[in-house]
């Protein structure tokens, strides 16, 4: 006689699942954590019309040096030249699948391809956002709390306070980078996008409790924590963190604040969105000669790319844990 364990039907490998165990599967299911998706959502988008190739071109004119001489009667000046900085971006294709049998599709508790199929377009829009935030905090426009000189340097006592906020957001403001528009009428200003354990410190700072008393919260963004300063700070679950990089060996967190023009991501004719490809058993020919399996895979193709680096400012610190 096969061997069997509680559950599971050694004869079929068919998982044969009690009453109550049954129960227990589908909360589990209904429960699977699904992250925030928040880093592709402030880069400006741009268009590739199909069949136009796969590279595109954001160009800035830089600001020409102020005029305050006077201009001499009947005498016409020298012109000036303009600056123009350009920054190619080439779309890249991204995707992932996988494969279910169909004799657990056809006898599983559970609808397993739609959920499969959620679960797959999940993980695009996660797979998207950490490539997006892995590019935006990748820049050289960096500040240290607690006046620290190198990310080695930095403890885990040196938590974001609101001195190092506003030396971040004169940074910008010297800068001349300009707010973004933001999305949900929520007017203009400033992103930070905050580890959750960096938010964990600054929400108990009297600064923060001060501001955030006096906001309006009803005219938040979606996602966002507070506000102050006017700067919006974004809580991420995948924020940037950088392990054991500090001194004894302590985490540093990069808090990355945010301003008009950052950075870009460009896709061809809405390829960005990922599309979710569904295989049925049988639809391979000869590579499924018994009709044996079902695919489920998602692809995409879009890029992301830094515009100006001053618009983006990495503000490294340590949290409490």
């Amino acid at each position: 006689m096969p061997t069997q364990v509680q559950g599971y039907n050694a004869t079929t490998g068919v998982n044969a699942l009690t009453a109550e165990q049954h129960t227990y599967y589908q909360d589990a299911m209904l429960d699977r954590l699904t992250p925030m998706l928040t880093w592709t959502k402030f880069g400006e988008k741009k268009n590739i019309p199909k069949r136009k190739g796969a590279t595109t071109n954001f160009r800035r004119l830089n600001s020409l040096a102020v005029s305050k001489t006077a201009l001499t009667e009947g005498v016409t000046p020298d012109g000036v030249n303009l600056d123009i900085t350009s920054v190619n971006a080439t779309v890249k294709e991204y995707g992932n699948w996988t494969k279910i049998s169909e004799f657990l599709n056809l006898t599983g508790f559970d609808p397993v391809m739609t959920e499969v199929s959620e679960l797959l377009g999940e993980n695009a829009g996660e797979s998207m956002d950490e490539i997006t935030r892995d590019m935006v905090a990748a820049g050289t426009n960096v500040l240290y709390a607690n006046n620290k000189t190198a990310r080695n340097t930095i403890g885990a006592a040196d938590k974001i306070t609101a001195a190092d906020i506003i030396k971040a957001r004169r940074a910008l403001k010297r800068a001349k980078v300009k707010p973004l528009n933001l999305p949900d009428g929520a007017g203009r200003g400033y992103i930070a996008f905050i580890h959750v354990d960096v938010a964990a410190d600054l929400m108990q700072t009297d600064d923060w409790k001060k501001a955030n008393n006096e906001n309006n919260t009803k005219n938040f963004m979606d996602g966002v924590l507070g506000k102050m300063y006017g700067i919006w700070f974004v809580e991420v679950d995948n924020g940037v963190i950088f392990p054991g990089a500090g001194a004894t060996s302590a985490d540093v967190y990069g808090t990355i604040f945010l301003g008009k023009g950052g950075y870009g991501i460009p896709d061809i004719d809405g390829s960005s969105k990922p599309d979710i490809i569904v295989h049925p058993a049988g639809s391979a020919g000869g590579a499924d000669p018994l009709n044996q399996f079902n695919t489920v895979a998602w692809k995409c193709a879009f890029t992301v790319v830094r515009l100006q680096e001053l618009a983006i400012l990495r503000y490294e610190s340590g949290a409490s844990v």
